[in-house]
C-alpha cells in the first residue's frame, strides 16, 4: 500500500485548506510536480506546516528519493506527533525497505494515535503476518472488516492470513467476499483461485486464475497457477498453453519453467522438457523441482538410472520432497524393485500422510505383493487424483464400509475403464446374495450383459432421470465399484469360485460361432487382442501383431480379431508379409457394442491376447483366456503366478525380462501345439484351453 496522504490538520485556516485540498487532488491524478508547488508555497508562510511536509514527503517517495521522503515524513512529525497518517506513511517506507521492526513500531504509534484507523491497522496487520504473528493478524484484519465491512482489501489480507493457517474453509468465505466488492480486482481472484486450489477444488480455482489472467494479462504467476490447474483437471495442452504464457512473461524464473518442464512430461514430450528443465537450472542450479522434471523426463525417455540420480538430486537439495520420493518409487516399482520402491512411497507418505498419490502408488504395489489389507486401504486414495479413479458422483450419500446389507439400498458407481468394470462387476453376485438393493450406475454399454447375467440389480438411466429416480428410493449407501473389493475380497480365500458371472446372448454366440467355424474349416477358433494401454502404458503392455508370428503360423486355428479400435492396417501388414490371414468381423465394433463383442468373444474356443478389456471381457464369460503379461505387470495380476484369483479360466504367461516377448510368444505357441498334439491323440477331440488349477 502506498503512503496516503495526509488530511488537513484541525482548525487551518481557509486558504491553507484550499491549497491542501488542492494539493492532495493534483498527488492523487499523478502530478508530483503541482503538488510539491502548492505545499512549497504553504510551507513558505508557515515552514513546519505538518501537512505539507507530509506530502512532499509522500513526492519524493513517489520520485524514487527515498532518504529525502523519509526525512519530510520525520520533520512532520516532528511538527505535530500527535498526527496518526504520517506515522503510517512512515511506517509504510520502512516496511518497502525491509525495515520491518521500525514499521511495526511507527503502525503502532499510528493505531495508539487513532484506534480506529483502518489503513494503519492493515499495515500492522501485514507486517505481523510477515513476521509470522498469524493470530495478532488475524485480530488486526478481523478490526479492519469490522470497521469497513466493504473495504475489500481488507477481506483479502484477512483470507491471506487465514490461509497461512490452512484454515481454508474461513479464507475461502473472506476471498469470495473480496472478489464480490471488488471484480474487476485481478489480485482478488487469483488469490481465490490459490484458496480453491488448496481445497482442491480445481475446476473453481482454474476459473478464477482464467479470470484473473483476464483481468492482467501480464501477471505470470496467474498464467502459471492457472496452467497448475489445468493439469489437475487433465487439460495437458491447455496447461502447457498457459505456462509457456508465463514464461514469456517471466523468462527469469527458474520454477515457472520446471512447470512448463512437468507439463511437456505429460504431453509425451520429454525432449522439450528437457530444454526447459536446462533453463530452469541455468537460472537456479539448485531448483529441487528442476531436477525432479528432468527425472520425468529422463524415465519417459527410458533413461532409468539418470532418471533416478535426478530424483535423487532432488532429494539432497530438499529432505523433505515427497514428489521426488513418489516419483522415485513409480520408477523402481516399473523396474520391479519392489522393496526399494515401497521404501520411497512410504518416505513420501510419512512425509505427507494424506499425499494421495503416494498412498495410491504405494497401495497398488501392495496389492500387486498380495498385500490386501494394506493395498486396498491405499487403493481409496485414488478417489482423491486426477487420473486414477472417478470422483464420487452423489455426494449426498455415506460411503458403505463393509456394514451389513440385508434390505439396505447402495449406489454403485462405475469408475475407471470397462475392464476394470468388468472385473469389478464379478462382486456384484456377492452384494445381491446379501440382500442387497443395488442400484447400479455404470458404463450403459454393460446394461445388456449385466440385465441378462445377474439377477436382483437395478440399472439407473444414464440421464437427469437417474437423480430422480434415487431421490423416490431409500439410498444407505454408495461405492464406487473399485471400493467393493476392500470388503468383499480382503484376502484370497474370499474369492469366489464361481465361474463366470457374464453371459452372452446364446442365439448371438451361436450365429456367430457357426460363421466363423464355416469360414475356417471347422477348425477350433482362437480369438487374438495386442494393444492396450495409453502413453507409456500402451509400449510396456503391447505386443506388435508381426511378432505373434510363431502362434499365428499354426494353421491348424482359425484366428479373429478381437483387438478394438481401428488396426485394419496391422492385420493387411500380417496378411501381405506373414501370408495369415486374421478375420476381422465388420458387424462387431467392440467399443460401441459391448454386448456383440461378449457374443464373440464367447464364440471362441481361445482367446489370446494381451492385458487389457479383451481379457477380462473373456475371463468374466468363463472363455479360455491367455494373458501375456509384462514383467511387472499390472497390480490385479499379482506375481509368480499362472492363474487369477479374479477369473478362474485365465492363465497368465509372464515376461522374464523386461521388454523380451520372444520366449513369451515362443511359450504360447508350444502349448497350442501341445493342444493340438493331444487333440490328435483324443481322436479329433477339440483341444482344451483350460487353465491350469
Amino acid at each position: 500500500m502506498l503512503p496516503d496522504s495526509q488530511q488537513p490538520r484541525a482548525k487551518p485556516s481557509g486558504s491553507t485548506t484550499r491549497l491542501l485540498q488542492r494539493a492532495a487532488g493534483l498527488y492523487a491524478r499523478g502530478d508530483l510536480r503541482g503538488a510539491e508547488e502548492l505545499c512549497r508555497q504553504l510551507l513558505q508562510v508557515d515552514p513546519e506546516q505538518p501537512d505539507a511536509l507530509h506530502m512532499i514527503g509522500l513526492v519524493a517517495w513517489q520520485r524514487g528519493e527515498r532518504q529525502r521522503a523519509m526525512d519530510e515524513i520525520s520533520k512532520s512529525i516532528a511538527s505535530d506527533p500527535g498526527k496518526p497518517q504520517p506515522h503510517n506513511s512512515l511506517g509504510v517506507m520502512h516496511r518497502e525497505l525491509g525495515n520491518l521492526e521500525h514499521a511495526e513500531a511507527a503502525f503502532r504509534t499510528a493505531v495508539g494515535l487513532m484506534p480506529n484507523y483502518p489503513d494503519a491497522l492493515t499495515n500492522l496487520g501485514n507486517v505481523l503476518s510477515e513476521t509470522g504473528r498469524l493470530a495478532d493478524a488475524e485480530t488486526m484484519h478481523r478490526r479492519v472488516v469490522a470497521l469497513a465491512p466493504k473495504y475489500a482489501e481488507g477481506h483479502n489480507n484477512l483470507a491471506t492470513v487465514l490461509s497461512k493457517q490452512e484454515r481454508w474453509d474461513e479464507a475461502l468465505d473472506e476471498c469470495r467476499i473480496a472478489v464480490e466488492l471488488a471484480p474487476t480486482a485481478a489480485e482478488f481472484h487469483f488469490n481465490l483461485g490459490n484458496a480453491l486450489s488448496a481445497a482442491e477444488d480445481w475446476s473453481e480455482a482454474a476459473a478464477e486464475f482464467q479470470r484473473a489472467t483476464d483481468l492482467a494479462p501480464g501477471n505470470a504467476d496467474a498464467h502459471a497457477n492457472f496452467g497448475i490447474a489445468l493439469y489437475r483437471l487433465n487439460r495437458p495442452e491447455q496447461a502447457e498453453a498457459a505456462h509457456q504464457i508465463a514464461t514469456e512473461l517471466r523468462p527469469d524464473s527458474a520454477h515457472i519453467w520446471a512447470n512448463l518442464a512437468s507439463a511437456h512430461v505429460d504431453l509425451g514430450d520429454p525432449d522439450a522438457a528437457l530444454k526447459a528443465c536446462r533453463r530452469a537450472l541455468e537460472l537456479d542450479p539448485d531448483l529441487p523441482e528442476a531436477h525432479n522434471s528432468v527425472g520425468l523426463a529422463l524415465n519417459a525417455k527410458g533413461l532409468h538410472e539418470e532418471a533416478i540420480a535426478a530424483y535423487e538430486t532432488a532429494i539432497r537439495l530438499r529432505p523433505h520432497y515427497h514428489k521426488a520420493y513418489n516419483n522415485l518409487g513409480i520408477l523402481l516399482h516399473a523396474q520391479g524393485q519392489f522393496s526399494e520402491a515401497l521404501t520411497a512411497y512410504t518416505k513420501a507418505v510419512t512425509l505427507v500422510s494424506d499425499y494421495a498419490e503416494a498412498q495410491w502408488n504405494k497401495g497398488m504395489l501392495h496389492l500387486l505383493l498380495g498385500e490386501f489389507e494394506p493395498g486396498w486401504r491405499g487403493y481409496e486414495y485414488g478417489l482423491d487424483m486426477r487420473r486414477a479413479r472417478a470422483h464420487l458422483p452423489f455426494r449426498q450419500f455415506k460411503m458403505w464400509e463393509g456394514e451389513a446389507t440385508s434390505g439396505k439400498a447402495i449406489v454403485v458407481s462405475g469408475e475407471q475403464g470397462i475392464g476394470d468394470q468388468i472385473m469389478y462387476a464379478s462382486l456384484l453376485p456377492d452384494l445381491v446374495e446379501r440382500g442387497t438393493i443395488c442400484l447400479v450406475n455404470v458404463d450403459r454399454r454393460l446394461y445388456p450383459l449385466l440385465h441378462r447375467s445377474i439377477e436382483g440389480l437395478t440399472l439407473l438411466p444414464h440421464d437427469k432421470s437417474a437423480l430422480s429416480y434415487i431421490e423416490r428410493v431409500v439410498v444407505d449407501y454408495q461405492a464406487p465399484i473399485g471400493s467393493l473389493g476392500r470388503w468383499l475380497r480382503p484376502d484370497l480365500a474370499s474369492f469366489s469360485s464361481r465361474a463366470g458371472y457374464l453371459k452372452a446372448d446364446p442365439t448371438q454366440v451361436d450365429l456367430l460361432r457357426n460363421r466363423y467355424r464355416d469360414r475356417f474349416g471347422g477348425r477350433p477358433l482362437i480369438g487374438i487382442s495386442w494393444r492396450g494401454g495409453t502413453g507409456a502404458i500402451l509400449q510396456v503392455r503391447s505386443i506388435p501383431l508381426a511378432a505373434w508370428a510363431p502362434i499365428l503360423a499354426q494353421s491348424a486355428f482359425g484366428f479373429v480379431n478381437l483387438q478394438y479400435g481401428d488396426r485394419r492396417a496391422d492385420l493387411e501388414a500380417v496378411r501381405r508379409d506373414l501370408g495369415i490371414e486374421i478375420f476381422h468381423d465388420e458387424s462387431v465394433d467392440p467399443l460401441k457394442n459391448l454386448d456383440d463383442f461378449a457374443a464373440q468373444t464367447a464364440a471362441m474356443d481361445l482367446v489370446i491376447s494381451i492385458d487389457n478389456s479383451t481379457v477380462h471381457m473373456a475371463g468374466a464369460l468363463n472363455v479360455p483366456v491367455w494373458a501375456m503379461l509384462p514383467a511387472v505387470p499390472d497390480w490385479r495380476w499379482m506375481l509368480d503366478r499362472s492363474d487369477s484369483p479374479w477369473y478362474p479360466s485365465v492363465r497368465l504367461f509372464r515376461q522374464a525380462t523386461a521388454g523380451e516377448w520372444g520366449p513369451v510368444i515362443e511359450r504360447v505357441a508350444e502349448e497350442l501345439k501341445r493342444g493340438i498334439a493331444d487333440r490328435n491323440r483324443a481322436a479329433g477331440a477339440r483341444p482344451e484351453f483350460a487353465a491350469p488349477r
